[in-house]
Formats: structure tokens, sequence, C-alpha cells
């Protein structure tokens, strides 16, 4: 095969890898369209909810759902935090089942609606290292396997 061949296979080569994403790119689907509406609460935590509200008016507070730890603690600078990427890491995609907040939305008290898969080893795993950064952080965290017992406790502290 001479050069001129050589470099007749590798243009067709290219014609050919370019052909196939050039089609496979203009069949794609519209990803905006890729994705289902879906509640924010699962039916036992909307239940709790329900349960929750009455007290929480008692208190004048208001109840935050679905909280993002992320948006309730942050990393420390990287300046003094070498680790600040694996911290933010392992906060960003974890939330808090409700917060109660006060009027000025100040969080009162944090709740954690728990079940059965908490007595999992990831899930110990992950309940340790989130009852240790908030408490760390200085939020009250409360858990429940959903009677008001521990939080009405609280709340009338």
């Amino acid at each position: 095969m001479n050069s001129n061949e050589l470099i007749a296979l590798l243009v067709t080569v290219l014609l050919i890898i370019s052909g196939v994403w050039l089609y496979r790119r203009l069949r794609r689907p519209d990803i905006t369209k890729l994705y289902n509406a879906k509640t924010v609460l699962t039916d036992r935590e909307y239940d709790f909810y329900r349960t929750l509200k009455p007290l929480a008016d008692e208190y004048g507070l208001s109840i935050f759902t679905k909280v993002r730890l992320a948006d309730l603690i942050e990393p420390k600078p990287k300046a003094e935090n070498p680790c600040w990427m694996e911290c933010f890491n392992k906060i960003k995609a974890k939330h808090i089942d409700f917060a109660l907040a006060d009027e000025d939305t100040a969080i009162v008290a944090l709740i954690e609606l728990d079940d059965n898969s908490h007595s999992r080893p990831d899930r110990i795993e992950r309940d340790d290292f989130v009852n240790a950064v908030l408490e760390n952080t200085g939020y009250t965290l409360l858990r429940t396997y959903g009677d008001l017992d521990v939080i009405e406790e609280f709340l009338s502290m």
C-alpha cells in the first residue's frame, strides 16, 4: 500500500467516524423532555408533615422540607482546609427531611424521619457523619420514627 492509498484510507475512516458521530448527535432526543415530575415528599414524609404542621403552628414555626445539607453548612475555606472538595462532596447530595424555622427563617431544629433502613451499615455510617457534622456546626438534629414526642420535648424547653 503506497502513501496515497494510506492517506485515502485514513480520510475515509475519519469521514465514516465523523458521519457516525454527526448522525448520532442529530438523532439525539431533546434531553429536556427526558424527565418526569415527582412529588417532593414521599407518602410517609407527607403524613409526618401533616402531623408536624399543627405543632409547628402552635410554636409559630415554619416547616421547610428536603433541605440540602450544603444549604445549611459549608466546608471551612480552602486556605485552612486542604480537604475542601472532599468535604463538599460529602454534603452536596445529602438532605435533611424537615427544618423548623422561626419567623426570621433562623433554623430552630432539624428533623430526620427515620425508618428501618437506618439500621443498615451504610445508613448508620451516613447518619453518624450527619449527626457529627450538624453537632459540630451548632445545629440541633432530632430523629424520630414518626412520633412527635422528641420534637414536643425540645420545643417546650
